[in-house]
């Protein structure tokens, strides 16, 4: 008895073949082409051509060239150094720096005052309040420092000073810097020194 065939399952697909790749003709031609080429190429090398060969034969002997010059470089300046060289007298002596006049007692100098203008951008109870703000003053490139004031009733209060400007024009250049990030409430200090 023969074997039945076994039936597919209804909605089962049949098995279906992968395509197969082909590798598309116009890559062979292009490969042929440059096999091809390598070969000629190789056939231009040929050893046994005329143009690669040396010449074996034993060379006829010459008549010996004159002593020229040695075949290392030559340098002129050996010879022109010596000619241009410059004899320079010495000279006489420096004289000796004249004697010390004698010290006239000095005036005692008029110490000089120097006016200095500061900016208070702040005054805070807790330090690290003016910590913050003294370090977004230093980002925008001001000179600040802080200054601890104590008051009559014992509080310490910790202002932030940006300065010293020695003119009023930086002045008003950092008041407005300060102006456009922010800190508007700024007070004008004016500090007399002596020097």
């Amino acid at each position: 008895m023969a074997k039945a065939r076994k039936t597919p399952r209804r909605g089962a697909s049949r098995a279906r073949s992968k395509p197969s790749r082909r590798v598309p003709t116009w890559l062979i031609a292009v490969c042929g082409v440059v096999l091809g080429l390598f070969v000629a190429f190789l056939f231009q090398l040929e050893p046994g051509r005329e143009t690669v060969k040396r010449n074996t034969a034993s060379p006829q002997p010459a008549v010996a060239p004159a002593p020229s010059k040695p075949a290392g470089p030559s340098y002129d300046f050996y010879t022109l150094l010596p000619e241009s060289e410059v004899v320079v007298p010495k000279a006489p002596p420096a004289p000796p720096p004249p004697p010390a006049a004698k010290a006239e007692p000095e005036v005692a100098a008029k110490p000089t005052s120097s006016t200095q203008y500061y900016l208070q951008a702040g005054s805070f109870r807790q330090r690290s309040e003016a910590d913050r703000v003294r370090a977004q003053i230093l980002l925008m490139g001001l000179d600040v420092r802080l200054e601890d004031a104590k008051l009559a009733n014992g509080e310490t209060w910790h202002r932030v000073q940006v300065g010293p400007f020695g003119d009023q024009g930086k002045l008003a250049q950092a008041e407005q810097t300060l102006a456009g990030n922010g800190f508007s409430n700024l007070l004008r200090q004016q500090r007399t020194t002596n020097r």
